[in-house]
């Protein structure tokens, strides 16, 4: 359970889904500033992803280097030795936040669907992160490290890391699920010293004034913006601007995760995804 340091001897790991170790830094802070506040050891999972290799057994395939724009053959055999680096990046980085954070860590590699296994890793832990890092994130081109002295990791208190822009977004529906999801998101958002956005489902007014009371009275000391969003699976669609949110929170049974469309919607969001049991 996510609590309070030292509120439970049996604290579940923070796992983290990546697909890659590019641009990933500021994700693995994050996480693991969590996991340092909340006395939890982090578990990173590297996504292969299934489709990808499939191509690369096919004799005919070819890609396209975003960068260079060099145009070669894709085979398995390179696809591997890419795999072992990223992998190799990974504990590198985790190497470098279990000495600023004493964090314990682990990695492993995992073959599939970047959601479907992020769901799969997610199974009797309370928290998961998912980000798929192939993806352009809205604000590619700019730095996902924060600075040395404004790191999570740099201290005991969140105070240490300097504002950002984007608030973390939350969806809040009022059941158990959802209000851990809440504390979560408020953690999350102390620890970046940003506000808050909850997403509350258009029901009658009553219900929807009533969810909006529940989560204001359980969240004092944030910057909290309500946003009513329809009760269907198109909600995120219609309220999430693209590139509005640092990490969008959801609980892992929320409908928002209950259909092929939405996890879809869901994987080309390229937003930091965390799911919260």
């Amino acid at each position: 359970m996510v609590t309070e340091p030292g509120a439970s001897s049996t604290v579940s790991p923070i796992v983290v889904a990546l697909s890659a170790s590019r641009r990933c830094a500021g994700i693995l802070e994050t996480a693991a500033a969590l996991a340092a506040s909340v006395g939890a050891d982090l578990e990173v999972v590297l996504v292969e992803s299934a489709d990808l290799s499939r191509l690369a057994d096919l004799p005919v395939t070819r890609e396209t280097d975003r960068v260079s724009g060099v145009t070669r053959n894709l085979d398995s055999a390179r696809l591997k030795r890419a795999l072992e680096g990223e992998a190799r990046r990974l504990r590198q980085q985790l190497a470098r936040i279990q000495r600023a954070s004493s964090t314990r860590s682990t990695l492993r590699v995992v073959r599939g669907r970047m959601l479907i296994e992020a769901l799969a890793a997610s199974a009797g832990v309370d928290v998961t992160f998912v980000l798929d890092a192939r993806r352009t994130l809205p604000c590619e081109g700019r730095s996902q490290t924060p600075p040395a002295q404004a790191s999570p990791l740099a201290g005991s208190r969140p105070r240490g890391l300097q504002p950002r822009r984007k608030p973390v977004w939350i969806l809040y529906e009022g059941d158990p699920g959802s209000a851990r999801a809440l504390r979560v998101a408020a953690r999350l958002a102390r620890l970046l010293t940003c506000s808050l956005v909850v997403m509350v489902p258009s029901r009658s007014a009553g219900q929807t004034e009533a969810l909006t009371h529940e989560a204001r009275s359980a969240i004092h000391d944030l910057d909290l913006r309500f946003v009513e969003v329809a009760g269907n699976g198109a909600f995120l669609q219609q309220s999430l601007p693209l590139g509005a949110s640092s990490l969008l929170v959801l609980a892992k049974h929320s409908q928002a995760l209950e259909n092929e469309a939405m996890l879809d919607y869901l994987e080309s969001l390229a937003v930091p995804l965390v799911l919260v049991t």
